[in-house]
C-alpha cells in the first residue's frame, strides 16, 4: 500500500467499530461470522467492551460438506491420497446450495398461536410448494477429478449439514468446550456476562457481518433459537431442576404473602379500632418547581431509546464505516509511518511490553485529532496477538 498509492501513514482501527459507525449506531453486538471462526464483539459508546470466539465458522462448515460429498463420488476413496474434490469447487457448492433450516421454536409457536382448518393448511401448502421451498433433491455436477460426473445430494441433507456446523442441536450442551460452543448458545453467554445497562442496548442492536452470514436462512435461525433461551432461562446464569423447583416455591410464596393482608383487611374495622393517620414525611413534600430541570427535559430526546429487545440492524461493513471516518482523524489503535515501514519493515514494530499504555491514554486531544504530548510521533504499534520478531 505504501508503495503503490503512496499513502504517508496507515491507520489500524478495530473493525467491529467500523461496522457500528456503518449501521449509524454508537453500540451494538457484531457477529462476525468469518471463515475459521465466528467472533461475537459488543461496542458500547465505539468502545470494545467484551469479545468471545467459536471455531463454528466457514472452515468448519466446508469440512463437513466435504465429508458429506465424498462418499457419493463414484470409486474408491483414501484418505491418503489427494483430495477428490477440489477446495475451489468444494466452496462453490457451499456458497451456492447450504441453506438452514428455520428453528423448531418458531414453527412450534406458530402451531401453538394459530389453529387453521384443513382447506387453510391446505393453501399453506400449496404456497409453500410455489414459493420453492427446497424438498427435493440437487444435482451437482463434479468436473475435477478423473471422471467428471454428476452426484445427486437431496436438499434435505445440505440443511443438516449447516445445522450441524452451526448449531449441532443433537448434542448434549454439557459436551461443548468453550471453543466451539454453537453460535447461539455463544451470543447468549456473551450477553449474560455483559452489565445489565450495556446489554440492554447490544441486544437491540445486533448485525451479522462475514461470508458465513450470506448464507439462506441463518440469521433468522441464530436470532430464533437465542429468543427461545431468552423465554425459558431469562438472564439467570444458573438453571437446572433444582432452580426451577426453587423459583416455583418462591413463587407460591410470593402468591400466599400477597392473598393473607387482603383476607385479614377488614378486621381492623369490624373491631371498631381506630386507623392512625400516616405521618408526613419530607419525602411527601411537594417538589417546588424547577426551571433548570424542566429546560433540560424540554431539550432532551421525546424518542425513547429502544433496548431490552432483541432486534437486527444491517451493517453496511467495516470499509465503509472507515472510509467515512477517514477524514475526521479519529485516533486509531495505531498509526504505521510510511518512513519507518520502508526503513525498518516489520522490525520497526515495537514490543508489547515496550509501549505504555498508560502514557498513551494520558494524552489528551486537541482540535483536528492529534494529542498532545506526543512529541510530532504517532503511536507505537505491534504485532498484535503474533507478538515480535
Amino acid at each position: 500500500m505504501f508503495n503503490r498509492f503512496q499513502a504517508p501513514t496507515i491507520s489500524l482501527m478495530s473493525s467491529p467499530v467500523m461496522s457500528t459507525v456503518a449501521a449509524g449506531v454508537r453500540s451494538a453486538l457484531v457477529i462476525n461470522l468469518g471463515w475459521s471462526e465466528t467472533v461475537v464483539t459488543s461496542i458500547y459508546e465505539y468502545r470494545e467492551v467484551k469479545s468471545t470466539r467459536t471455531i463454528r465458522a466457514g472452515r468448519t462448515l466446508l469440512d463437513s460438506l466435504y465429508e458429506a460429498i465424498q462418499p457419493l463420488l463414484p470409486g474408491e476413496h483414501d484418505d491418503k491420497k489427494q483430495r477428490s474434490i477440489t477446495f475451489e469447487e468444494c466452496e462453490d457448492i457451499m456458497c451456492r446450495l447450504i441453506w438452514c433450516k428455520s428453528s423448531e421454536f418458531r414453527s412450534s409457536q406458530r402451531q401453538s398461536t394459530q389453529l387453521e382448518t384443513v382447506d387453510e393448511q391446505e393453501e399453506l401448502e400449496a404456497e409453500s410448494a410455489q414459493a420453492g421451498v427446497p424438498t427435493g433433491v440437487a444435482q451437482i455436477p463434479i468436473t475435477t477429478g478423473a471422471q467428471p460426473t454428476t452426484i445427486e445430494v437431496p436438499f434435505e441433507k445440505l440443511a443438516e449439514i449447516c445445522d450441524d456446523a452451526f448449531f449441532d442441536p443433537s448434542a448434549n450442551r454439557a459436551t461443548f468446550d468453550d471453543h466451539d460452543l454453537p453460535v447461539h448458545l455463544l451470543i447468549y453467554r456473551h450477553l449474560l456476562q455483559l452489565p445489565m445497562d450495556v446489554r440492554a442496548i447490544c441486544m437491540s442492536r445486533i448485525m451479522f457481518t462475514g461470508g458465513c452470514s450470506n448464507i439462506l436462512g441463518l440469521k433468522q435461525r441464530i436470532i430464533d433459537d437465542l429468543s427461545a433461551i431468552v423465554d425459558k432461562r431469562g438472564w439467570e446464569p444458573v438453571f437446572g431442576k433444582v432452580v426451577d423447583q426453587r423459583r416455583s416455591t418462591v413463587r407460591l410464596n410470593r402468591q400466599s404473602s400477597s392473598s393473607s393482608p387482603s383476607d385479614g383487611s377488614s378486621s381492623p374495622s369490624q373491631s371498631g379500632e381506630e386507623v392512625e393517620k400516616p405521618v408526613k414525611t419530607a419525602a411527601d413534600t411537594k417538589l417546588e418547581w424547577d426551571p433548570i430541570g424542566a429546560k433540560v427535559a424540554r431539550q432532551r430526546e421525546t424518542s425513547p431509546q429502544m433496548k431490552g429487545q432483541i432486534r437486527v440492524l444491517h451493517s453496511l461493513g467495516p470499509w465503509i464505516g472507515g472510509s467515512l471516518l477517514c477524514q475526521l482523524k479519529v485516533p486509531s489503535i495505531a498509526i504505521i509511518d510510511r518512513e519507518i515501514w520502508l526503513q525498518q519493515g516489520v522490525q520497526g514494530a515495537s514490543r508489547p511490553t515496550e509501549v505504555d499504555l498508560k502514557a498513551q491514554q494520558r494524552q489528551s486531544m486537541q482540535a483536528g485529532g492529534y494529542s498532545r504530548g506526543a512529541g510530532g510521533h504517532h503511536g507505537n504499534w505491534t504485532l498484535g496477538t503474533w507478538g515480535f520478531l
